[in-house]
C-alpha cells in the first residue's frame, strides 16, 4: 500500500471516529432529554393535583364565606375573596409577584345560588427538560363551589311537617354546646292538619307514596318512613298531603326505630299548608299511645348534602338554617 494509500485510510478512520462521536453527543443529549421529559412530567402532575386541591379548598371556603358574610354583596363577595387568597396562601400558592402563582376569583349570584370561581395557575421549574429549552411549564386548574341558602328540593326527606313559626328560635348550633329538645305535638282533633304554631308538626305524604293521589293516609306515610324518607327529590312547589288527625300509634313506633339520633331534612310550610322552606331535624324520642309527641331540635349551621337547587321550580322563602355547599367543577 502506498504512502498515500495509507493516509487516506488513517483519515477516513478519523472521520468515522468523528461521525460516531458526534452521533453519541447528539445519543446522550437525546437521552437526558426524554428522561428530562418523564421526570419533569411526571413532577408537574404531582404538582397539578395539589393545585386542584388547593383550588377546591379555597373555593369551598369562599362559598361557605359568602354565606355568613354579612352586608351588601359587595362586601360580602370581598370577604369571599379574602378568604380565597387567606386559603391559597395558607397552602403555598401566595400571589406576591415572585413565583408566577396568578390567582382569579370570580363570584356569580343568582337567586338561588352563589358560585365562588377560583383559576389558579402557577408555572412548573423544569429541572432536566431545561437543557431543551423548556425553562417551565404553566399548570393551570379551576375550582367552582356552589352555595345557597334557598335550596328548593330535598333527597330523603322525611314526612313530618313543622309550621314556619318554629324557625329561627328554634335551631340549635351543635358546634356551640348541646342542644335542648323540644316537644312537638299533633295539631288538634277534626280537620285541623296542618300545624299552626311553633310547638306542632304533623305526618305528611309527597305524593309519591305507592303512587296515590295527594291524599295522606298512615300506611303511605309509613311507607315513607320505613324507607328513611322519600326516594325522590320533593321540591317546594310540589303538592303535599298532611295526615288527618287519629292515633297513627305505628307511626310513632316505626319513626323511633327508623330515625332515633338521626338528623334530615323536612319541609316547613306555612299555615296554609304550603311548603316555603327545608330545616334539618334531628329526631330525640318519638312517643305514640296516650303521649302522640316527638322530641328533638333543628340543627344549624348544617351544610346539606341532601339539599338541592334546581332552577326549574320556585325558590324557598325561608332560610331554616339548612344551607348546601358543594363543588360543581
Amino acid at each position: 500500500m502506498s504512502k498515500e494509500q495509507q493516509m487516506d485510510d488513517r483519515l477516513a478512520r478519523r472521520g468515522t471516529r468523528g461521525q460516531v462521536m458526534v452521533l453519541f453527543v447528539i445519543g446522550i443529549f437525546a437521552i437526558i432529554g426524554m428522561v428530562g421529559l418523564v421526570l419533569d412530567g411526571g413532577s408537574v402532575f404531582a404538582q397539578r393535583r395539589d393545585q386542584q386541591t388547593v383550588a377546591d379548598l379555597a373555593a369551598m371556603a369562599g362559598a361557605t364565606a359568602y354565606l355568613n358574610g354579612t352586608g351588601t354583596v359587595a362586601q360580602r363577595e370581598a370577604f369571599a375573596t379574602d378568604v380565597v387568597e387567606e386559603v391559597a396562601t395558607a397552602n403555598g400558592y401566595t400571589v406576591d409577584g415572585t413565583n408566577g402563582v396568578a390567582l382569579v376569583v370570580d363570584i356569580n349570584t343568582t337567586s338561588f345560588y352563589h358560585e365562588v370561581i377560583v383559576d389558579l395557575g402557577k408555572p412548573h421549574r423544569n429541572k432536566f427538560a431545561a437543557v431543551l429549552g423548556f425553562t417551565s411549564w404553566p399548570v393551570s386548574v379551576t375550582a367552582t363551589a356552589r352555595s345557597t341558602y334557598q335550596a328548593n328540593g330535598a333527597r330523603g326527606a322525611m314526612p313530618l311537617l313543622f309550621n314556619e313559626k318554629a324557625f329561627p328560635g328554634a335551631i340549635c348550633n351543635e358546634d356551640l354546646g348541646p342542644c335542648t329538645p323540644q316537644v312537638y305535638q299533633l295539631p288538634g282533633t277534626g280537620n285541623e292538619d296542618v300545624p299552626q304554631d311553633a310547638t306542632q308538626f304533623n305526618w305528611t305524604v309527597f305524593c309519591t307514596a305507592s303512587g296515590n293521589p295527594c291524599n295522606g293516609n298512615s300506611s303511605d306515610v309509613d311507607l315513607l318512613i320505613n324507607g328513611s324518607g322519600a326516594n325522590t327529590v320533593v321540591y317546594l312547589d310540589d303538592d303535599i298531603g298532611p295526615l288527618n288527625a287519629g292515633e297513627h300509634n305505628t307511626l310513632f313506633t316505626d319513626l323511633a326505630n327508623n330515625g332515633l339520633g338521626k338528623t334530615f331534612p323536612v319541609p316547613v310550610v306555612d299555615d296554609d299548608g304550603n311548603m316555603v322552606g327545608w330545616a334539618y331535624f334531628k329526631l330525640v324520642s318519638a312517643e305514640g299511645a296516650s303521649d302522640k309527641v316527638i322530641t328533638g331540635y333543628f340543627v344549624s349551621p348544617v351544610n346539606g348534602e341532601e339539599l338541592v337547587v334546581n332552577g326549574g321550580h320556585s325558590s324557598g322563602s325561608l332560610f331554616t338554617g339548612a344551607y348546601s355547599v358543594r363543588l360543581t367543577n
